[in-house]
């Protein structure tokens, strides 16, 4: 049997996945996470080298038997960038199919029941993407701005309003005593000192998205006027791409993904969805169904003409189960 091997690389780790064609997952390895742009491209090969070994040794398959290597890859933002990064992975699978795309869109299949739709991830950064009926793609790519960059624009966003509270330009706000508090300072002068002089990591501002979003949803007012700026932000990006394609009269589902749609309440994702319903009203927005590197082998089949059929997605289903591959799919508007 010829196998399929997905993987999914970010920032923060990188997975590899490996099934037969009948969707059934035999192994799934793990390294760190790299961009090729940014940590450059021997360490990001490595850590995929590292974790196909990985999933290869768990299933017990050998690399001569890999069809196909299907990668959702961080920093595949540029044609010729595709192009790199696929040299290179071939050049780690030797005698396979190699295919590259940017990892939103591994992400985005891993959360579709259907092959299209749009995704909005806010995690660390950001991204939005959509893939039309006829398989038509578009990302945002560094077309999105900075203040729509998951938790690090918020981080910024929260102090904006912190040192405005602190000027008599805002209301008074929980999110100053939050950032102090967070942030292990006495007083706002401290911290915008130590945020001129670039002391505060973008570690620390994205912390602090966490504790926005948590007064939010306890009724702090400033707060709840970040998310909903935030929320019509991100909004704007899904609907926009949607009308690209003409997709906004589809039923169609609208990936969130990321560390953000993790926190408390469900705020950002209820006002979300009451501004996306506006262009596209047979919208919905869902949790992804499975990690991204299951999006990566949905992709690699379907990259090798095979249907994804009911026996393919219970097979898919019950291995992404019993390998911890299933993520929280709840419906959120």
């Amino acid at each position: 049997m010829d196998y399929i091997v997905g993987i999914d690389q970010g920032s923060t780790h990188t997975r590899a996945a490996v099934c037969g064609q009948n969707g059934r997952i035999f192994g799934v390895g793990k390294s760190f996470g790299a961009c090729h742009s940014i940590h450059g491209m021997q360490p990001a090969m490595r850590a995929i080298r590292e974790s196909v070994q990985d999933a290869l040794c768990q299933a017990n398959i050998r690399p001569e038997q890999i069809r196909l290597v299907f990668g959702g890859l961080t920093g595949a933002d540029w044609p010729d960038e595709y192009r790199l990064l696929e040299e290179n992975l071939a050049a780690l699978h030797p005698g396979a199919q190699v295919k590259v795309v940017n990892d939103c869109m591994v992400a985005l299949r891993g959360g579709t029941q259907a092959p299209y739709g749009a995704i909005v991830i806010a995690g660390s950064g950001g991204n939005c993407a959509v893939r039309s009926p006829d398989r038509q793609e578009f990302i945002y790519h560094y077309y999105q701005e900075d203040d729509l960059q998951g938790g690090q624009a918020l981080g910024r966003k929260m102090l904006t309003a912190v040192y405005r509270a602190a000027t008599g330009r805002e209301l008074a706000t929980r999110l100053t005593g939050l950032a102090l508090q967070q942030l292990g300072m006495a007083s706002v002068d401290e911290v915008l000192r130590a945020h001129v002089e670039g002391r505060i990591p973008v570690e620390s501002l994205r912390a602090l998205a966490p504790l926005l979003l948590q007064a939010a949803w306890e009724g702090d007012l400033v707060a709840g006027q970040i998310v909903q700026s935030f929320a019509a932000g991100l909004a704007e990006l899904v609907t926009a791409a949607l009308r690209r394609f003409d997709m906004t009269g589809l039923a169609l589902e609208i990936v969130l993904s990321g560390s953000i749609f993790k926190g408390c309440g469900r705020l950002l994702e209820a006002q979300m969805a009451v501004e996306i319903q506006k262009a596209a009203p047979r919208a919905k927005l869902v949790n992804a169904r499975y990690e991204p590197v299951v999006g990566a082998l949905l992709c690699g089949l379907e990259a090798s003409g095979i249907d994804i059929n009911d026996c393919v997605r219970a097979n898919i289903e019950q291995t992404s189960a019993q390998l911890q591959l299933v993520r929280n799919s709840q419906e959120t508007g």
